[in-house]
């Protein structure tokens, strides 16, 4: 935005001094005092545009009984936590964590709200993960450390496909249901192509009564009009640079301000009694080599050629199991609706396949070779019933893979009945 403004400050100026040629006044006086009218109603202007630019992030103040309840709770001087979950964005990528819009916003909050150290800061964005995996890792990452405001960023790294709708949603109403009655905002954000899931989610926030804040709706009218380009935001396709992280804190805080200028606080906040996609996978769990044992619903039975002893390589994925290279398959107990696997996904011929027998019939074959692989974590649904049923699950490498690596980061899995209303 700087450099449009420069611009048409640099043509302002231009035509203030042909102006001053043609008059009585000293060409350089009528300059200057041209000049210092034309910053002056530039920069009402790019205020002004700023403005309405921070006005249009916010998509919906939702039900603020649960914010501000929180919020009162953080200026009695109570613990209160703030969390985040999200992807790449989230991490902190191109900004650093400390330079994230996470950090700034938490800091916000902090110095606003706080009465010193009572406000807590948990960050559990995962470069490259959707809310499939985000919700499978929700009780580890965050409602583990009791959340009281949890913000939800994945509108750049899910699809548009039935399992991350239910997945996103399914997370949203896990966090709602906890004891503590934490509030949710949801985070919408853009690629530079335009990309979103902003339709869908906050299609689930309307139902949901949440507030919404999204970056496109603020954005996207600036780059149209070419008041702004993409490299102001950002330095690549997606993330936002240390200055793009402050934009989006920006919107963030416009809506506590508003927050803050109504003094209007409704009764109650009331559940949706009826879902959106659905709720299948709510009330994930997430097996890893170090809580399998404590787990109800999942019972390892053989660890064949797979081995927790050196844990394993992906990021925020420590505690899984390596395939060791000889050995049978790997076999388990699970008592679900759904089970999902979360494996190390990476470009290198060294990784091989794995594939899944769910009492005693292949279920799934996965594919750890993949071209887009960076030895990320992915997670993968591979038995979905509409049941809760026991089931032998057999992991084993595929034919042709037995040379070959895979490393199992943990299963997920749900054990929700059908809903009926």
């Amino acid at each position: 935005m700087k450099n449009s403004i420069l611009k048409m400050l640099a043509v302002a100026l231009s035509a203030a001094m042909i102006t001053a040629c043609g008059g009585d006044t000293p060409v350089e006086e009528a300059a200057v005092t041209s000049e210092t009218t034309t910053v002056s109603e530039i920069a009402e202007v790019e205020k002004d545009v700023h403005t309405q630019m921070v006005e249009r992030s916010l998509v919906s103040m939702g039900n603020s009984f649960r914010v501000k309840k929180k919020l009162m709770q953080m200026k009695s001087g109570e613990e209160t936590t703030v969390a985040y979950i999200g992807g790449s964005i989230t991490q902190g990528m191109n900004a650093g964590s400390e330079g994230c819009y996470a950090k700034l916003s938490y800091d916000y909050l902090a110095e606003n709200y706080g009465t010193g150290d009572n406000v807590k800061y948990v960050n559990a964005g995962i470069a490259g993960t959707p809310s499939v995996l985000g919700n499978l890792r929700l009780e580890r990452d965050v409602l583990s450390h009791k959340p009281d405001i949890v913000f939800i960023e994945f509108a750049v790294n899910d699809a548009q496909d039935l399992i991350h709708k239910e997945s996103y949603e399914s997370m949203v109403k896990t966090i709602l249901s906890q004891e503590n009655e934490p509030a949710v905002i949801l985070l919408f954000t853009i690629l530079e192509n335009g990309y979103t899931c902003q339709e869908h989610m906050s299609a689930i926030g309307e139902r949901y009564g949440l507030p919404m804040i999204s970056v496109g709706n603020a954005l996207t009218p600036e780059f149209d009009e070419g008041r702004m380009v993409w490299d102001d935001y950002s330095n690549d396709q997606s993330h936002p640079h240390a200055e793009g992280h402050k934009l989006v804190t920006e919107f963030i805080v416009n809506y506590f301000e508003k927050l803050a200028a109504d003094e209007t606080v409704p009764d109650s906040y009331e559940m949706p009694k009826i879902f959106l996609n659905g709720w299948s996978y709510e009330n994930a769990s997430l097996a890893e080599a170090g809580n399998i044992a404590d787990l109800d619903g999942i019972e390892l039975l053989e660890t064949g050629g797979f081995s927790s002893e050196d844990g394993t390589s992906a990021a925020f994925f420590n505690n899984g199991w390596k395939y060791t290279g000889e050995g049978g398959p790997m076999k388990l107990k699970i008592t679900a609706n759904a089970v999902f696997i979360v494996y190390k996904q990476a470009n290198s011929d060294e990784m091989g396949s794995l594939e899944v027998y769910r009492d005693g019939n292949k279920a799934y074959t996965i594919n750890a070779n993949d071209p887009d692989g960076w030895n990320n974590p992915c997670a993968v649904q591979v038995i979905k019933r509409s049941t809760v049923p026991e089931m032998e699950i057999e992991l084993k490498m595929a034919e042709g893979s037995e040379d070959k690596q895979f490393e199992i980061l943990a299963i997920g899995f749900t054990q929700n009945e059908p809903f009926t209303f």
